[in-house]
């Protein structure tokens, strides 16, 4: 082979390299994803690294308590990060597939954490439903006041706050 056709061979591969990079960086820009909770309360979307871009509340939402509702927004918001680290795993695996980059990369994807959906909220009506809440605060006892020394005239004047 002649030294031209190499260059040009070259030439033709980077051009190449550079269409496919640039294709795969517009993919992984466009790529997210958006999850609704199962029971329809929250909907989520994530960009393509995992930041929550929007969270919306179902009127479902308003029946579930405050500790219900974190849990079901923190396990959508999970799905969705899982889902859009998975998306850009699949745009880089037809060039990275089987190397030690893409196995890094895929060490990077959220596991999944099954967990069981939460108990229905209770219909009683009442719109705060925590029932800590009709409890008495319990205060922390502030630690004690460290004490001085009675003999406190190092410098024969005395305390100052006498």
């Amino acid at each position: 082979m002649n030294p031209e056709q190499m260059i040009a061979d070259l030439e033709s591969k980077a051009q190449q390299l550079q269409h496919r990079s640039q294709q795969m960086q517009e993919q992984i820009q466009n790529a997210s994803s958006t999850v609704t909770s199962p029971n329809e309360a929250v909907t989520v979307r994530v960009a393509p690294n995992g930041a929550l871009q929007h969270i919306e509340f179902s009127p479902t939402a308003m029946r579930l308590t405050h500790v219900q509702l974190s849990q079901i927004v923190m396990q959508t918001v999970q799905k969705a990060q899982v889902q859009a680290a998975e998306q850009v795993a699949s745009i880089v695996e037809p060039e990275f597939g089987g190397t030690e980059a893409m196995d890094f990369l895929r060490s990077f994807i959220p596991q999944q954490e099954e967990e069981e959906p939460p108990p229905p909220p209770q219909e009683d009506g009442q719109v705060m439903r925590e029932v800590s809440w009709n409890e008495p605060v319990q205060r922390p006892t502030p630690p004690p006041r460290p004490q001085r020394p009675a003999d406190d005239e190092e410098d024969g004047f005395g305390s100052v706050l006498r």
